[in-house]
This record gives structure tokens, C-alpha cells and sequence, in this order.
């Protein structure tokens, strides 16, 4: 459940990045005119204190928007540093509320916005000290008004004086509904951003049963192939052995026939073979130390007849003191592979090369060839890709999850001056499955 709730607040976080950028590409547009259209109606006013008041909420909010700029070149807009730049725009627009009439201000219409902006943007709790912080300063505002306090509270532009509301009633309703309208952006700030969390909340759910569904599809479909093939298995034995008794007793283009009956039921065990490795991959290992140049001349010596009539020669180079702790058997299956795809695609007299050494403290086995390459390297390890007539598509997928069984892993990349380097890696102490 945890592990939700952060994934819910990660996502959340990123969408709010996203539209906070936004937000301040369109304040630049905005923010301008704005702050023009202030400077302009407050800075002929004939009251000095509302003079002083613009020429020093001009200076704090130059000087805060250099450094934020400098700071933002160097390390980027984060939406978190909000958090700390929040009292200079809030001490600015205090002062810009009081000096264009308090209550009568037409600037009384950000308050809300602002509110709603910090509810949503940054934290709830924010908008909600913001939005208390304005209220009381809309009832202080009010009463000075009311009071008289400040006879040029209003900008002479507005018709100056102490207030422009003919009576209390007008002047009272106005804060009054300026504090309603502040407790309503908070709650739609809450609102909105409730309802985008549970937006994501609903989503991952759904993505979450997506998955898990198809997870046991798969699991289903995975363990009804093993049975199907392991089924297989034995007919197919049966088939193996009575093709090769009747082998013995034939001639002519009736024994040709079996043997190509033969090499097919070959093909056809192979692929079974990879099918029931591929569907049980994590088969404990057998786990002992292996001499892998040892290893890699095994699986060399299996491919000499294949070589010898191909044409194509091996060059090993091994280091013989390399060794690792794994299941021999398994390792030999994926070294098999690696070399019969590399045979598969070098040409009449081309060189198959093979090195053994250190990766790091861990082991590397490369087989390299001078084949076409891959294109799409990552779609030959899906299961059913194959680039030969008569491959099952699954040999480079066993390959990989039998090396990752291991704690290692098969790559791909294509070789300098042509072909293909495939990479079989082992760290240093694998794990046991």
C-alpha cells in the first residue's frame, strides 16, 4: 500500500511540475502588463507614502526576479523552492492591495486567485495560511477604512480619500465577501487537487488489475504450453527411436526420406527443448565453480564437425585462470547458442572469435562474428522472433533469462567493422535461484 501512495505521489508531483512550468510561461505574458498598469496608476499619485510604497515594491520584486533567474540558469525551476519565495510575492502584493485602496481595490480579485494557486500548485496547507493571512488583512484593511485612519487610502485616479464605499454596509459586505471568496479558492484549491489524486489513484488501480490479470493469463497459457510440451516429449522420443531402427533397414531414396524424417524430429525435440526451458526458467541452479575457457572449448569441440564443413574457423582467446561460480550446464546452453547463431551468419572461410576475461569483478564471455548485424537488437530476445527458416525464436530468450537467473545477462551491439559482438556476462558471486 505504501508503495502506491509514493507512486500516486510521484505521479502527482510530475503532472504538477508540468503545469507549473506552464503557469509561469504564461505569467510572463501576463505579469507584465500587470505590473506596468500598477506602476502607472501609482506612481502620479500625489499621497508620498503610496509612492515610496511602489518604488520599494519595485525594488524587492526586481531584485528577487534577478536572483531567482540567475539561480533558475544555474539549477533549474523547481516547483518545491515555492515554499521559500513565498513571503516576498505575498509581502508584494500586501503592499500593492494597500497602496491601489485596500478593500476597494481592484487588485482584490488575486487574492482568491493566488489562493487557489498555492492550494493546488504547492501544498494545501499553504493556500491555507495564505488565504487566513488575507483575510485578516482584508478585516485590518477594513477598518482603517472605516475608521479613516489613512485619508488617501484611495489612488486619486479612483477619486481618492479615505474610503470610495458611500456606507459601512457597502464597505463591510465587500470584506465580508472578499473573506468568502477567499475560503472558496481555498476549498476549490483542495477540491481540485483532491479529485486529480484520485484521478491518478484510479488509474494505477486499474493499471495494477490490467497487469495482475494479465499476469496470470500468461502464467495460465505458460504453464498449459509446459504441459502441452512436455507431453510431446515422449511420442516424439518414440518417433526419434523407431525412425532410427528404420534407418537401418532401408536403401535408396526411402532411407533419404528417413533422414530427412529424422532431422526434422531433431528440430522438432530442440525446440521443445528451448519451449520447456523457456517456460520453467527459473529452475534452481546447480551451482559450482566453472573454468570458463575450459567451458568455451567444450563448446567448441561440439561445433567442429559443423565448422569443418562450413568452412569457418574459431579463435579463442581465454584468459585460464577466469572462474566463476554457476550451473556448467546452463552456461554450456547459452554458449551453444551464442556460437550457432554466430556460425549461422559468417560466411564461406570467416573467423569466429571467442574471448574469455575479466569484466570488472565479474566474468565476460564474448562471441563475435563479421555476420550483417542486427537492426532491432532488443526484439531478437522476444519470445518467437527469429531471423532463420527454421528457428523456434527462443533461443536468445532462454540465453537471457538463464544468465539473469545467474545475476548476469546477454547483450547485443554491433561490432566495429561489421557484425555483431554477443556478450554473455557473470558477476562475481551470482545468486543461487
Amino acid at each position: 500500500m505504501k508503495a502506491e501512495s509514493l507512486s500516486v505521489q510521484s505521479l502527482e508531483s510530475a503532472a504538477m511540475d508540468d503545469l507549473f512550468r506552464r503557469g509561469l510561461k504564461l505569467r510572463l505574458y501576463f505579469a507584465p502588463f500587470l505590473f506596468l498598469s500598477v506602476i502607472a496608476l501609482l506612481a502620479w499619485d500625489p499621497a508620498p507614502w503610496r509612492r515610496f510604497a511602489v518604488i520599494g515594491a519595485v525594488c524587492i520584486a526586481l531584485s528577487r526576479l534577478l536572483y531567482e533567474f540567475l539561480r533558475a540558469r544555474r539549477y533549474g525551476i523547481a516547483r518545491t523552492r515555492l515554499s521559500s519565495l513565498l513571503p516576498v510575492p505575498a509581502l508584494l502584493l500586501v503592499v500593492v492591495l494597500t497602496a491601489s485602496g485596500g478593500v476597494d481595490s481592484p487588485m482584490l480579485v488575486m487574492l482568491p486567485l493566488v489562493t487557489v494557486f498555492l492550494a493546488l500548485f504547492v501544498r494545501f496547507e499553504f493556500g491555507a495560511v495564505f488565504a487566513t493571512t488575507a483575510s485578516v488583512l482584508l478585516l485590518g484593511l477594513a477598518y482603517v477604512a472605516h475608521a479613516g485612519l489613512l485619508p488617501t487610502l484611495i489612488p486619486q485616479a479612483f477619486g481618492g480619500g479615505a474610503r470610495s464605499s458611500d456606507t459601512d454596509t457597502l464597505l463591510f459586505s465587500r470584506t465580508f465577501f472578499g473573506v468568502v471568496g477567499l475560503s472558496w479558492a481555498m476549498a476549490v484549491g483542495w477540491v481540485i487537487r483532491f479529485g486529480f489524486r484520485s484521478a491518478i489513484q484510479t488509474a494505477i488501480d486499474a493499471r495494477e488489475e490490467v497487469l495482475r490479470t494479465h499476469v496470470e493469463t500468461t502464467r495460465t497459457l505458460t504453464t498449459l504450453a509446459a504441459e502441452i510440451a512436455h507431453e510431446l516429449k515422449n511420442p516424439l522420443a518414440s518417433v526419434k527411436g523407431l525412425a532410427a531402427l528404420v534407418d537401418r533397414d532401408v536403401e535408396g531414396k526411402t532411407r533419404e526420406r528417413i533422414e530427412v524424417l529424422r532431422r526434422e524430429v531433431d528440430r522438432m525435440q530442440e525446440i521443445l527443448e528451448s519451449f520447456l526451458t523457456y517456460t520453467r526458467p527459473v529452475v534452481p541452479l546447480d551451482v559450482a565453480p566453472v573454468r570458463l575457457a575450459s567451458l568455451v572449448e567444450e563448446v567448441i569441440a561440439l561445433h567442429e564437425g559443423v565448422s569443418v564443413e562450413r568452412n569457418v574457423s574459431f579463435r579463442l582467446d581465454a584468459r585460464p585462470d577466469v572462474e566463476v561460480k554457476a550451473d556448467a550446464r546452463k552456461l554450456k546452453q547459452v554458449l551453444i547458442n551464442l556460437v550457432q547463431n554466430a556460425l549461422d551468419v559468417t560466411a564461406n572461410g570467416g573467423v569466429v572469435d571467442l574471448v574469455v576475461g575479466r569484466e570488472g569483478r565479474g566474468a565476460r564471455v564474448s562471441v563475435m562474428d563479421r555476420g550483417p548485424g542486427i537492426a532491432d537488437v532488443e526484439r531478437v530476445f522476444q519470445p518467437g522472433h527469429t531471423t532463420k527458416d527454421q528457428g523456434s525464436g527462443l533461443g536468445l530468450t532462454v540465453s537471457r533469462l538463464v544468465a539473469r537467473q545467474h545475476g548476469g545477462d546477454v547483450t547485443l551491439v554491433p561490432r566495429d567493422g561489421g557484425g555483431t559482438v554477443a556478450a554473455l556476462s557473470l558477476p562475481e558471486a551470482p545468486e543461487s535461484a
